[in-house]
C-alpha cells in the first residue's frame, strides 16, 4: 500500500486516465514526486469566449472633426478650414499655420465641444451589438491635456446622452492606453501603442486620411465591418494568446521558501492534526518554510494549540479582535499574507492535512522554472479524522492510512473530489475554460508578489461562505498573470468536521436540503456577487451544478 493514501480511496475514471496517461494513474498511487496533471498556458483568458474590446472617442466613435470646423467658423471665421478630407497629421494643431495653432487649441475649451460631437456613423449600434454579444466593451479616451476637467467631464456625459447611463462606468480616460489589459484597441491615432508598457492588446485603427500607413496593422473603415476586423468567429477560441503582463521583479527575491497561512475557527482536534501533518514533511532539498494561524475569535484553546507546536515550527498565531462576524474568511487569509516572510503562499483551510511530500514535490516543480507565476491546486480527499489524536499522526504519518473515505457535504456527498469526477478540470485547465473555478481556498498555492499585484483577496466576501477563493483565483490569472496548474504530488486529506454524523463512502446520505448552504445558492450573496464579477461563470458553474447535484438552488 502507497503511504498516505486512504484505503478505500476510488481509482481514477477511465476518461480522466485516457486523458492523462501514466502520470493521472500515478497521481493516486505515489505522492512522493511530482508531475503535471493539467497546466493552462500563460494567455489573457476568456471566461465565455468572448472579447474585451476598448474603443478611443475623438475620431473614433465620435465626429471629431465635424465639431472641430462647425466651431472654428463660429469662433474664428477668417482661419481658413483645412478639410478633413486634406488633413495629415493626427495632432491638427500641426495642419495649420503657426500662427492659427493656439486658436486651433483653445477650439477644444469651448463649453460644451466635446459634448456636442456627433457619433461616427454606425459607430453606436456597433457598440452596443458587441455588448450585446457578449463581448466586454469599454470606452478609453485621452482627455485634453489643456482642458483636462471640462473634457473628462463632457465625454462621461456624452457616453451617458448616446449608449446610456449604465455606460458611464465603463469609460476610462488615460493619457497612456498601453496600461490598459484587453484584446483589441480601436483606435485613430496611428502610433497609440507607444508607452509605459507593451500593450496585451491589438490596435485596429479606425481609417482617417493622417492614419493611412500604419504599416501592418488592422484597419476599420467602417463600424460595420467591425466582426470581419476583429476576427470574431463562432465559436471563439477560448484561449486567445496574448502578452501577459510580465513582472518586472523576481518571484522569488529571497528563495523559494513557503509560508503556509490558514485561518481558524475552533475545531481544536482538527487544528492540531493539520498542524501535525506539517511537521510531517518530508524534506530533502534546502528551503524553508513557516506556519501562520490567523484565529477568528475561536472558543477553543487555540493557546494550547500554539504553545505545543512552536517549538515544533516556526509557527505565528495572529489573534483577531473581537469580530462581528467570525465568518470573515478572506479578511483573515489578507492578515496572515501580511504577515509571512516568505515569498511562496500556500493557502489552506485548518483542516487540511498535507500529504507529507507537499512542501518538496511543489519546491522541485518550482526550482526548475523560476520565472512562471504558478498557481497550484490539486486533489483533494475527504476523510474523517474523528477518532485519532494528532499525536498518532506526529509518530507515524501512516496513521493516515487509516482515516477512513466519507461522503462529505463538503463535496457535495460525491466519493471524489467533485473537480475530478465531475467538473472537467483538466480539459477546461488545460484549454483555459473557466481555469479559475477550480482552485479552492483551502488548496490553492500561488507567489505572494501576484498576490500583492492584485491586491489580495476581495474582503467584500466577508461574512457569508465561499466564492471569495473563486474571486481571487479568476485575478490572479486575468490580472496577475498567474499560470494554474493541476500538480500531482500535492494532494491533501481534507478533514471532515467532529459531530457532523459523517457518512462512508457507500453509505446514504440526508442533504439537510436548503439547510446546507452548498445546495442553496440563491440566499447567499456571495453566489450572486461572483456570477455578477466573472463574464460567463453563473451559466457555467450552473450548468456544473446540475450534472453535480440536480437539487442546487441557483436561481
Amino acid at each position: 500500500m502507497a503511504p498516505n493514501l486512504p484505503t478505500n480511496c476510488p481509482s481514477m475514471l477511465p476518461s480522466e486516465v485516457a486523458a492523462n496517461g501514466n502520470a493521472a494513474k500515478r497521481s493516486r498511487q505515489d505522492t512522493e514526486g511530482h508531475h503535471v496533471i493539467a497546466v493552462a498556458n500563460p494567455v489573457h483568458y476568456h471566461a465565455d469566449n468572448k472579447l474585451t474590446v476598448l474603443v478611443d472617442m475623438d475620431n473614433t466613435l465620435c465626429n471629431y472633426e465635424e465639431a472641430f470646423e462647425r466651431t472654428m467658423k463660429e469662433r474664428y471665421p477668417e482661419v481658413g478650414l483645412v478639410g478633413a478630407e486634406k488633413r495629415v497629421n493626427w495632432d491638427i494643431t500641426l495642419d495649420y499655420a503657426e500662427e492659427h495653432r493656439e486658436k486651433v487649441k483653445s477650439v477644444a475649451g469651448v463649453k460644451g465641444f466635446f459634448l456636442g460631437m456627433k457619433p461616427n456613423e454606425g459607430a453606436v449600434e456597433a457598440i452596443k451589438a458587441m455588448d450585446a454579444a457578449g463581448h466586454k466593451v469599454l470606452i478609453v479616451s485621452a482627455p485634453d491635456p489643456n482642458y483636462t476637467a471640462q473634457c473628462s467631464q463632457e465625454k462621461y456625459q456624452w457616453v451617458e446622452q448616446h449608449l446610456g447611463a449604465e455606460w458611464a462606468p465603463r469609460v476610462i480616460l488615460t493619457r497612456d492606453k498601453t496600461t490598459i489589459r484587453g484584446d483589441y484597441l480601436i483606435d485613430d491615432k496611428p502610433h497609440c501603442d507607444i508607452g509605459a508598457v507593451k500593450p496585451e492588446w491589438k490596435h485596429v485603427v479606425y481609417s482617417q486620411t493622417y492614419n493611412t500607413k500604419c504599416g501592418d496593422k488592422s484597419v476599420l473603415n467602417s463600424w460595420a465591418d467591425w466582426k470581419d476586423v476583429l476576427t470574431v468567429k463562432a465559436p471563439l477560441d477560448c484561449t486567445i494568446a496574448k502578452n501577459p503582463r510580465p513582472l518586472e521583479d523576481e518571484l522569488y527575491p529571497t528563495g523559494i521558501n513557503f509560508s503556509c497561512v490558514f485561518p481558524s475557527f475552533n475545531q481544536e482536534s482538527i487544528v492540531k492534526k493539520t498542524l501535525a501533518g506539517l511537521c510531517k514533511q518530508k524534506i530533502k532539498s534546502d528551503f524553508k518554510f513557516e506556519v501562520v494561524i490567523v484565529d477568528n475569535n475561536s472558543t477553543d484553546d487555540i493557546d494550547a494549540i500554539y504553545r505545543k507546536y512552536r517549538t515544533k515550527l516556526d509557527l505565528t498565531l495572529v489573534q483577531r479582535r473581537k469580530l462581528e462576524n467570525t465568518f470573515s474568511v478572506p479578511s483573515a487569509r489578507n492578515m496572515g499574507i501580511q504577515q509571512a516572510k516568505y515569498d511562496y503562499i500556500i493557502g489552506m483551510d485548518s483542516d487540511v492535512i498535507l500529504n507529507e511530500h507537499f512542501l518538496e514535490n511543489i519546491y522541485q516543480k518550482l526550482s526548475k522554472d523560476r520565472s512562471t507565476p504558478y498557481m497550484v491546486t490539486a486533489e483533494r480527499w475527504f476523510v474523517s479524522t474523528e477518532g485519532f489524536t494528532d499525536d498518532e499522526l506526529l509518530d507515524d504519518y501512516t496513521v493516515t492510512e487509516k482515516y477512513p473515505r466519507i461522503l462529505s457535504k463538503a463535496n457535495y456527498f460525491k466519493e471524489r473530489d467533485n473537480r475530478f469526477s465531475h467538473g472537467n478540470i483538466v480539459a477546461n485547465v488545460t484549454k483555459g475554460w473557466q481555469p479559475w473555478a477550480y482552485f479552492y481556498g483551502m488548496h490553492t498555492a500561488f507567489p505572494k508578489k501576484i498576490w500583492e499585484k492584485i491586491g489580495g483577496y476581495n474582503e467584500v466576501y466577508d461574512g457569508y461562505w465561499g466564492y471569495d477563493d473563486i474571486h481571487f483565483a479568476w485575478e490572479m490569472t486575468v490580472k496577475g498573470g498567474c499560470v494554474p496548474l493541476v500538480l500531482g504530488g500535492t494532494e491533501v486529506f481534507h478533514q471532515e468536521p467532529y459531530g457532523s454524523e459523517w457518512v462512508p463512502v457507500g453509505g446514504v446520505v440526508d442533504k439537510l436540503g436548503t439547510s446546507n448552504p452548498r445546495l442553496n445558492k440563491k440566499d447567499n450573496p456571495n453566489w450572486q456577487r461572483i456570477c455578477q464579477t466573472i463574464p460567463g461563470y453563473a451559466d457555467w458553474k450552473t450548468d456544473h451544478y446540475q450534472k453535480l447535484a440536480g437539487d442546487i438552488v441557483t436561481l
